[in-house]
């Protein structure tokens, strides 16, 4: 089936349920929808959502002018708009959104098994984990999240976590179309509070971790909360919610799920449970059990914290009927996610590590496990974005200082505030610790990101470990209003080509 359909657009408020305040104007077919005007072609039905910034009304005229034929807004129709262009009151259009598109593109979800993946850290490894195992299993998978999307051979960049919920349900449509049979994807909790996935039927939902991010969104953990839940409450009675067995919002999400509930852990009652961990510099090693026996793991990602990915992804795995011989071959092919724990090795005699880790419990784990496993100097290099959680950045800076030997505080994405406003929060946290602190730890700040890598690659010796955090897989940084070229792990590289270190060769 085509994902370029045509239906007419008093069918598709009827079957999506949809009912308007207000209906005017003609009866089109529609054969696309979007919120973005740039991308209206010839009969598209346009979404006029009001945005963080900007008002999606103001770019209705962009949208007909493109030949949009029919425009879902909050206001009435204004005189100016032709007869011909269909005008739709709703209360709320972005609510409209993704029961619209998903009738629009005939209710793709239902002929794929989706896994939705939340939590604050972790979920795009996850989903990268899910898809492996399904892959194993010769399944036609596919994967939606951060760094992009993935299916039949295809990889495409991304824009949102998980996209709007036009976008969301063509890309659905289109893996539908090319036979996939299982697609892993990251759900944010901005996804979910902006209805974004409207509509969709998850087979599994799986719940990895909740601590402090986007409060500059949510602005409460009750909130953020509320907004992962989302996905758990609107669980069918035959679907699977997999919970981690010690979370503090296990049993609340278990109260309010209709779902199956199946979880994951280090406890003894845990349904998929870690034991016999071994993690080192060259990877990692366990075994799960599960109710289907013993499953040995072996991967190349490091640290306690990706065992609790395997551990999760497993679950998901077991729950979608992919065998346990596929889950470890999965596990084990599955090189490191861009961003996520990706070594830079070009032969130096230290280990380097790029990682998205932009959260305090995010970059405490992170640095933990490698603080057990380096046998030298553990150095961070790291910032915090603007515009962003400001309430994050001391604790951030304590974090680091506490675990790490050497400390430099560096811009992330500015944004649009002053890059040494947001060094001096962080450093802040970091003076503190390492004023009450009685081991020997070097801080420093420096404003240009770049400088700061390139410095602490320079100090690095044989057996330190220097981690760059925060960007992980990004290829810009944003700075006030600007979007610069900037990919920590090309600088890196580049950094230590400089220092001599080329490929194997120490020039």
């Amino acid at each position: 089936m085509s994902t370029r359909v045509a239906t007419r657009l008093s069918q598709l408020l009827d079957a999506a349920g949809v009912q308007p305040i207000g209906a005017t104007g003609a009866d089109p077919d529609i054969v696309g929808a979007t919120l973005d005007s740039r991308n209206v072609h010839p009969g598209f039905l346009f979404f006029a959502i009001q945005g963080f910034e900007q008002n999606g009304e103001a770019f209705i005229p962009d949208a007909l002018e493109r030949g949009a034929s029919a425009v879902v807004a909050a206001s009435e129709r204004p005189d100016w708009v032709g007869s011909d262009v269909a005008w739709v009151r709703v209360a709320q259009p972005r609510c409209a959104a993704g029961p619209l598109s998903r009738q629009l593109f005939d209710c793709p979800d239902e002929a794929l098994t989706l896994v939705g993946i939340t939590g604050t850290n972790g979920k795009t490894t996850v989903a990268h984990m899910v898809e492996a195992m399904a892959l194993a299993a010769g399944m036609r998978a596919g994967r939606i999240g951060t760094v992009g999307h993935a299916f039949a051979g295809q990889e495409r960049p991304s824009s949102h976590t998980t996209p709007e919920a036009p976008d969301f349900y063509r890309l659905l449509a289109e893996m539908r179309d090319e036979a996939v049979e299982l697609v892993a994807m990251e759900v944010s909790s901005h996804a979910l509070s902006l209805s974004r996935v409207a509509g969709a039927r998850f087979a599994t939902a799986l719940f990895l971790n909740l601590t402090r991010d986007h409060l500059d969104y949510h602005e409460t953990e009750e909130s953020y909360f509320e907004a992962k839940a989302q996905l758990f409450a609107g669980l069918r009675d035959d679907a699977c919610a997999v919970l981690p067995y010690d979370d503090d919002h296990t049993e609340r999400l278990r109260q309010m799920t209709a779902a199956r509930v199946v979880t994951f852990g280090r406890s003894e009652h845990a349904d998929v449970r870690l034991v016999n961990e071994h993690c080192g510099l060259d990877g990692s090693s366990a075994v799960l059990l599960t109710p289907s026996g013993k499953l040995p793991i072996r991967s190349f990602l490091l640290g306690r914290f990706n065992l609790d990915n395997i551990a999760a992804a497993a679950a998901c795995a077991l729950a979608s009927g992919i065998p346990a011989e596929a889950i470890a071959t999965g596990v084990l092919k599955m090189q490191p996610v861009p961003g996520r724990t990706q070594p830079v090795d070009v032969g130096q005699p230290f280990g380097v590590l790029v990682d998205y880790a932009h959260t305090e419990d995010a970059l405490e784990n992170l640095l933990r496990d490698l603080r057990d496993l380096t046998p030298g100097r553990l150095s961070v290099v790291f910032g915090c974005g603007g515009n962003r959680d400001a309430g994050k950045r001391a604790g951030m800076g304590r974090i680091a200082a506490a675990i790490a030997d050497d400390v430099t505080i560096t811009s992330d994405n500015p944004r649009d505030e002053d890059p040494e406003a947001i060094i001096d929060a962080v450093y802040s946290g970091a003076q503190r610790e390492r004023t009450n602190n009685p081991r020997e730890i070097t801080l420093d700040r420096q404003t240009d990101r770049r400088a700061a890598i390139q410095t602490a690659l320079a100090r690095a010796q044989s057996g330190d470990v220097v981690v760059i955090a925060g960007k992980g897989h990004e290829t810009v940084q944003i700075v006030s209003g600007e979007r610069l070229e900037f990919d920590d792990h090309a600088v890196a590289t580049d950094a230590l080509a400089v220092l001599g270190w080329d490929g194997g060769v120490n020039a």
